[in-house]
């Protein structure tokens, strides 16, 4: 790759007072890349072709193309002509282009309701002169002949790199193909040259065109398409707005289409939009991070000698064990609240508090902001105030905190980390303080007999919520972050990924401040190799929830496809819905220690249409693949079910129908020599609990069931799943009748579901996301031997 020649390209275009490459120079950048591009030659406006500089072109035929800074979608105003390779054809067409082209371009331009009109002289004086292509013969053999390669700037995630199908019905197919079918998205930062096969071979027009088909020989072979991509990842990297390795930045970058000739991607259209926005890196905050979770003292204003919102978080503070003697209340005229010092302004603060909880309303806090910084009165700040920056008129405010602070900084004195604005609190189970401002009436205090887990949310209502819903997930840290005036939550995962005490940190995020997704990414790849697990649940992904993002938090929810698919390849669960999060949250803890070898799955139940189910579940995104029972494993399940006639009623085979005459022992039996299986790498377990061979009720009087005896089907999973190192999940598939069942299995760390479709998908989630951490270890360790 010629970066040399790129830049020239782009400073030759800079002097001619443009952002952007005409049509030749994005085929004389696509060449320096290494990519073949066809034959062509450029006429300036007013120049004429001849048959010199035609038969350059060696095609009986050609292509031309109107080049102007105004006209994009040349298709659609008549701007592109296919004409036999004489010149008195070409100067034809060019001269009825330059007659027809503007005034066609300007009644487009009001069709579709432009911002911005021009008149057909105007137009016309733009066109700087036209395209003369070979004509390239390529076999249009319908789905998969044309495709798109893309790179642009993201916000959120930086420069991103796509593939999928081109053409004019681009946008049309994009919509109608499965989730994951239509389009790659990768990194250009973070993705790995061995990863991106992986990511392509998951796309709809993949097979077709890299594997035989119905006789015909593959069109292309996969590694290709792999260096097509690569050169566009390469291409983002280099001239990105955080690299600095060049003054320009590519904003977007794209060809639609390349089209297959002779094994080989050929270009046929292509657009460039550069700039010199470098953007300035933010500072990583999360080495300061131990003020605001592990205060020595704090401050607090905005608590009232009556009941109020500050008060509350007095009350919390001081509930979970913090020492009264360290709190300090900026309060004038008052002696002491609770216990806590009181004292008549914030210069008067008797030492450089930790953390300082500001509760105030958005209009007051920018003045007790510069007080804090003034007096360097502490080291963090909560910053609860509503509002702020979500209320139309607010944002003033929230912009002169972020100044004050960026200035502080700048000077070297000490400047306090801010978490919020906007936000509920913190909640810090090892700082001994919660300043959220629920009371415990309201949400009782965590549990915290071994809390693994840590809440991040920029909703504290969210964040709150699942607290109430989920008493049995303990966790460490629950983390409100509003705004992000100053924090963001890749600088909280950049700090647990150093606690070992840590192992699931669950994110609610609505927005993301300007590349912080693509260093929430980083961070979660460290995460997934130091063996945590990342959960994400985005909201705001449709055009109504990105408004309301932007009214409720000030945040910019970007591109939903981006960041799922960024995250994912990055190890990170991302939960599709609310209820998808919350059995994350659940089962993720009790899963901690399994390792899956594999993608192979055991399915067993005692029903054959919850067999059914789980067999067609398989082909999810995130698939899973039937396991092939080893011949010692069927003959043991087999003596397993002979001596209650099972063998005679059904095949052993995967899916396993254990029937409705499994006993406890018989159906805990099978589902030990299935997971013993060295063909087997994980397993779904769904006992039909209605069956009376099974005992799976508690005590009663109208029956002799205890699922509390060691011998029931509950206690020999729990058992079982104590002791096998491969990962499995139960479904229970019935009502409440059985939730006695799956709270037993629960307490003793089981992951239990409701149905048998989310029980494979999450699996099938959690395997993908070990394996691929697993690939990637594997790979850094052979580089680094």
């Amino acid at each position: 790759m010629n970066l040399s020649r790129v830049n020239s390209i782009f400073r030759k275009a800079e002097q001619d007072g443009r952002r952007f490459l005409l049509e030749p120079e994005v085929y004389a950048l696509l060449r320096a890349c290494g990519i073949a591009t066809p034959r062509f030659l450029f006429l300036k406006k007013g120049q004429k072709a001849d048959r010199k500089n035609l038969s350059a072109l060696r095609t009986p035929e050609v292509v031309v193309k109107v080049v102007s800074p105004l006209i994009v979608h040349k298709s659609d105003v008549g701007g592109v002509a296919f004409v036999p390779g004489q010149p008195a054809n070409v100067n034809e067409v060019i001269r009825s282009m330059v007659r027809d082209v503007p005034k066609k371009f300007s009644d487009w331009q009001r069709k579709i309701g432009s911002k911005k009109t021009y008149s057909p002289e105007e137009i016309r004086n733009q066109v700087r002169g036209f395209l003369i292509l070979e004509k390239v013969a390529y076999k249009d053999s319908g789905f998969g002949s044309e495709l798109l390669v893309g790179l642009r700037h993201s916000r959120e995630f930086g420069p991103i790199v796509t593939m999928g199908l081109g053409g004019l019905d681009v946008e049309y197919l994009s919509e109608r193909l499965k989730e994951g079918k239509a389009l790659a998205i990768g990194s250009a930062p973070l993705l790995r040259q061995e990863e991106i096969a992986s990511l392509l071979r998951p796309l709809a027009f993949f097979d077709k065109i890299t594997k035989e088909h119905r006789g015909r020989k593959a069109a292309i072979k996969e590694d290709e398409l792999v260096s097509a991509f690569s050169c566009f990842l390469r291409l983002g990297a280099h001239f990105s707005p955080y690299a600095r390795m060049s003054p320009y930045v590519i904003e977007e970058a794209e060809v639609n289409p390349f089209v297959v000739v002779a094994g080989r991607l050929v270009p046929l259209d292509g657009m460039c939009r550069f700039s010199r926005a470098h953007v300035q890196a933010r500072p990583r905050l999360s080495a300061s991070l131990d003020f605001i979770l592990h205060p020595r003292s704090i401050g607090i204003i905005g608590v009232s000698e009556r009941m109020n919102l500050g008060r509350i978080i007095l009350k919390n503070i001081l509930r979970e064990g913090f020492p009264g003697e360290k709190v300090y209340i900026v309060k004038p005229g008052v002696k002491e609240i609770d216990g806590c010092r009181c004292l008549p302004g914030v210069s008067e603060l008797p030492e450089t508090v930790d953390l300082f909880v500001l509760t105030l309303a958005a209009e007051q806090s920018v003045g007790v902001m510069k007080e804090l910084v003034r007096t360097q009165k502490a080291r963090s700040v909560v910053i609860i105030a509503g509002g702020l920056g979500e209320k139309t008129g607010t944002e003033a405010l929230e912009k002169k905190i972020r100044e004050l602070i960026s200035h502080s900084r700048k000077r070297g004195r000490l400047t306090p980390i801010v978490n919020g604005g906007n936000c509920m609190g913190i909640y810090s189970a090892p700082g001994k303080y919660d300043t959220t401002f629920i009371p415990e009436y309201k949400l009782a205090s965590p549990g915290k007999k071994n809390p693994r887990l840590v809440y991040i949310s920029q909703s504290g209502a969210f964040m709150a919520s699942r607290m109430s819903k989920l008493p049995f997930a303990e966790p460490r840290y629950a983390i409100s972050l509003g705004n992000q005036i100053d924090l963001t939550a890749s600088d909280y995962l950049n700090y647990f990924n150093n606690k070992k005490e840590v192992f699931l940190l669950a994110l609610y995020l609505e927005g993301f401040q300007p590349g912080d997704g693509l260093a929430l990414a980083r961070a979660a790849q460290e995460a997934a190799r130091k063996g945590k697990m990342v959960v994400v649940y985005k909201g705001g992904r449709t055009p109504e929830g990105r408004e309301a993002t932007s009214s409720h938090t000030a945040s910019v929810a970007g591109d939903y496809a981006v960041c799922r698919s960024i995250l994912e390849t990055s190890g990170v669960f991302m939960a599709e819905d609310l209820t998808e999060f919350e059995s994350a949250i659940q089962n993720l803890l009790p899963l901690s220690a399994k390792t899956p070898r594999g993608r192979r799955v055991g399915l067993i139940s005692n029903a054959g249409f919850e067999c059914v189910i789980l067999a067609d579940n398989l082909a999810n995104r995130h698939a899973l693949e039937l396991a092939s029972f080893s011949e010692k494993t069927r003959a043991r399940i087999a003596g397993i079910l002979g001596p209650l006639g099972i063998d005679r009623l059904q095949d052993v085979r995967n899916p396993l129908d254990v029937t409705p005459v499994a006993d406890d022992a018989t159906f805990a039996g099978c589902v030990k020599a299935l997971l013993a299986d060295p063909m087997v790498d994980c397993a779904v377990v769904s006992p039909v609990p209605m069956t009376s061979a099974l005992q799976t009720l508690p005590p009663g009087e109208t029956h002799r069931e205890n699922i509390y005896q060691k011998e029931s089907i509950g206690c020999r999973l729990a058992e079982l799943f104590r002791k096998s190192p491969k990962p499995f999940v139960v479904n229970i598939d019935a009502g409440a009748a059985y939730q006695p069942l799956a709270d037993l299995l629960v307490s003793a760390g089981v992951p239990v579901f409701r149905h048998s479709d989310r029980a494979l998908r999450f699996l099938g989630k959690f395997v993908h996301v070990k394996l691929m951490t697993a690939e990637v270890a594997k790979r850094e360790e052979e580089e680094g031997s």
